[in-house]
Protein backbone atom coordinates (compact mmCIF):
# COMPACT_ATOMS: atom_id res chain seq x y z
CA UNK A 1 0.00 0.00 0.00
CA UNK A 2 2.88 2.58 0.37
CA UNK A 3 3.83 2.13 -2.81
CA UNK A 4 0.30 2.28 -4.22
CA UNK A 5 -0.57 5.63 -2.84
CA UNK A 6 2.81 7.42 -3.71
CA UNK A 7 2.58 6.11 -7.11
CA UNK A 8 -0.81 7.45 -7.37
CA UNK A 9 0.26 11.07 -6.78
CA UNK A 10 2.99 11.11 -8.78
CA UNK A 11 0.63 9.78 -11.71
CA UNK A 12 -1.64 12.32 -10.78
CA UNK A 13 0.76 15.09 -10.57
CA UNK A 14 2.26 13.77 -14.33
CA UNK A 15 -1.44 13.97 -15.47
CA UNK A 16 -1.69 17.67 -14.64
CA UNK A 17 1.51 17.90 -16.13
CA UNK A 18 0.48 16.53 -19.03
CA UNK A 19 -2.71 17.80 -19.45
CA UNK A 20 -0.91 21.25 -19.36
CA UNK A 21 1.59 20.46 -22.34
CA UNK A 22 -1.42 19.64 -24.57
CA UNK A 23 -2.77 23.34 -24.37
CA UNK A 24 -3.02 25.06 -27.26
CA UNK A 25 -0.13 27.34 -28.20
CA UNK A 26 -1.82 30.31 -28.12
CA UNK A 27 -4.22 30.01 -24.76
CA UNK A 28 -6.98 32.17 -24.38
CA UNK A 29 -7.66 33.92 -21.08
CA UNK A 30 -9.61 31.14 -19.04
CA UNK A 31 -7.02 28.55 -20.26
CA UNK A 32 -4.09 30.58 -18.97
CA UNK A 33 -5.70 32.14 -15.69
CA UNK A 34 -6.42 28.01 -15.41
CA UNK A 35 -2.23 26.77 -16.11
CA UNK A 36 -1.68 29.84 -13.81
CA UNK A 37 -3.87 28.04 -11.07
CA UNK A 38 -2.49 24.32 -11.14
CA UNK A 39 1.13 26.21 -11.52
CA UNK A 40 0.26 28.14 -8.39
CA UNK A 41 -1.47 24.75 -6.55
CA UNK A 42 1.41 22.72 -7.39
CA UNK A 43 3.69 25.30 -5.89
CA UNK A 44 1.31 25.29 -2.55
CA UNK A 45 1.49 21.32 -2.74
CA UNK A 46 5.29 21.45 -2.75
CA UNK A 47 5.51 23.80 -0.34
CA UNK A 48 3.19 21.85 2.11
CA UNK A 49 5.28 18.66 1.35
CA UNK A 50 8.41 20.11 1.88
CA UNK A 51 8.46 20.60 5.62
CA UNK A 52 11.98 22.12 6.57
CA UNK A 53 11.64 24.26 3.27
CA UNK A 54 14.87 23.84 2.08
CA UNK A 55 13.73 23.83 -1.52
CA UNK A 56 13.45 19.92 -1.83
CA UNK A 57 11.28 17.29 -1.07
CA UNK A 58 13.15 14.53 0.86
CA UNK A 59 11.87 10.76 1.23
CA UNK A 60 11.30 11.20 4.63
CA UNK A 61 9.08 14.17 3.77
CA UNK A 62 7.49 12.25 1.13
CA UNK A 63 6.97 9.16 3.56
CA UNK A 64 5.22 11.95 5.94
CA UNK A 65 3.04 13.67 3.50
CA UNK A 66 1.38 10.25 2.23
CA UNK A 67 1.21 8.86 5.83
CA UNK A 68 -0.86 12.11 6.39
CA UNK A 69 -3.01 11.63 3.69
CA UNK A 70 -3.59 8.03 4.29
CA UNK A 71 -4.73 9.53 7.92
CA UNK A 72 -7.55 11.81 6.59
CA UNK A 73 -8.78 8.67 4.37
CA UNK A 74 -7.96 6.27 7.54
CA UNK A 75 -9.28 8.77 10.20
CA UNK A 76 -10.11 5.52 12.93
CA UNK A 77 -6.65 4.44 12.48
CA UNK A 78 -7.23 0.71 11.13
CA UNK A 79 -4.51 0.82 8.94
CA UNK A 80 -6.93 -0.52 6.04
CA UNK A 81 -10.27 1.25 4.46
CA UNK A 82 -12.79 -0.63 2.08
CA UNK A 83 -14.62 1.82 -0.03
CA UNK A 84 -17.29 3.05 2.04
CA UNK A 85 -14.52 4.23 4.60
CA UNK A 86 -12.83 6.47 1.76
CA UNK A 87 -16.78 7.66 0.91
CA UNK A 88 -16.93 9.05 4.61
CA UNK A 89 -13.92 9.78 4.89
CA UNK A 90 -12.89 13.61 5.91
CA UNK A 91 -10.79 13.67 2.97
CA UNK A 92 -14.21 12.98 0.84
CA UNK A 93 -16.31 15.13 2.43
CA UNK A 94 -14.10 18.13 2.15
CA UNK A 95 -13.68 17.25 -1.91
CA UNK A 96 -17.58 16.91 -1.96
CA UNK A 97 -17.93 20.32 -0.17
CA UNK A 98 -15.90 22.23 -2.76
CA UNK A 99 -17.50 20.66 -5.97
CA UNK A 100 -20.62 21.80 -3.89
CA UNK A 101 -19.15 25.27 -3.60
CA UNK A 102 -18.47 25.49 -7.23
CA UNK A 103 -21.71 24.03 -8.71
CA UNK A 104 -23.39 26.92 -6.41
CA UNK A 105 -20.67 29.40 -7.47
CA UNK A 106 -21.34 28.35 -11.33
CA UNK A 107 -24.97 28.15 -11.25
CA UNK A 108 -26.27 30.92 -8.33
CA UNK A 109 -27.23 34.23 -10.70
CA UNK A 110 -29.01 35.74 -7.88
CA UNK A 111 -25.74 35.84 -5.77
CA UNK A 112 -28.12 34.15 -2.78
CA UNK A 113 -25.37 31.17 -2.04
CA UNK A 114 -27.94 28.38 -3.01
CA UNK A 115 -29.71 27.08 -6.56
CA UNK A 116 -33.02 27.48 -7.39
CA UNK A 117 -34.40 25.21 -10.75
CA UNK A 118 -35.05 28.25 -12.45
CA UNK A 119 -31.32 29.22 -12.18
CA UNK A 120 -29.87 25.56 -12.75
CA UNK A 121 -32.64 25.31 -16.00
CA UNK A 122 -31.40 28.87 -17.43
CA UNK A 123 -27.82 27.95 -16.92
CA UNK A 124 -28.44 24.42 -18.33
CA UNK A 125 -30.47 25.93 -21.60
CA UNK A 126 -27.63 28.58 -22.57
CA UNK A 127 -25.44 25.76 -22.98
CA UNK A 128 -28.39 23.85 -25.33
CA UNK A 129 -28.71 26.82 -27.18
CA UNK A 130 -24.83 27.68 -27.29
CA UNK A 131 -24.35 23.70 -28.55
CA UNK A 132 -27.44 23.92 -31.19
CA UNK A 133 -26.10 27.18 -32.45
CA UNK A 134 -29.34 28.56 -32.66
CA UNK A 135 -31.13 26.02 -33.96
CA UNK A 136 -33.52 23.57 -32.18
CA UNK A 137 -31.61 20.43 -32.11
CA UNK A 138 -27.74 19.60 -31.14
CA UNK A 139 -26.16 16.86 -33.45
CA UNK A 140 -23.85 14.38 -32.09
CA UNK A 141 -20.72 15.79 -33.10
CA UNK A 142 -21.69 19.40 -31.46
CA UNK A 143 -22.93 17.70 -28.16
CA UNK A 144 -19.35 15.52 -27.85
CA UNK A 145 -17.97 18.58 -29.23
CA UNK A 146 -19.25 20.58 -26.36
CA UNK A 147 -18.67 18.03 -24.12
CA UNK A 148 -14.96 17.61 -24.46
CA UNK A 149 -14.85 21.95 -23.85
CA UNK A 150 -16.77 21.20 -20.64
CA UNK A 151 -14.71 18.86 -19.99
CA UNK A 152 -11.21 20.97 -20.21
CA UNK A 153 -13.03 23.96 -18.49
CA UNK A 154 -13.79 21.06 -15.27
CA UNK A 155 -10.07 20.34 -15.05
CA UNK A 156 -9.28 24.33 -14.83
CA UNK A 157 -11.11 24.62 -12.01
CA UNK A 158 -10.30 27.98 -10.59
CA UNK A 159 -11.02 29.89 -13.69
CA UNK A 160 -12.05 33.43 -12.87
CA UNK A 161 -15.10 33.34 -15.12
CA UNK A 162 -16.59 30.34 -15.64
CA UNK A 163 -18.11 29.78 -19.13
CA UNK A 164 -21.70 28.28 -19.96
Amino acid sequence: MRIFIPALATAAWLAAGIATAAEPATPTAPQHQARADRQAMGKRLFQRIDANQDGSISRAEYQAWVDQRFARLDPDGKGSVNAEDIANSPAMHDKAQHGAERLIARYDRSGSGTLDKADFEAREMERFDRLAAGGDSIDQAAFQAGMRHHGKRMRGKGTATPQP
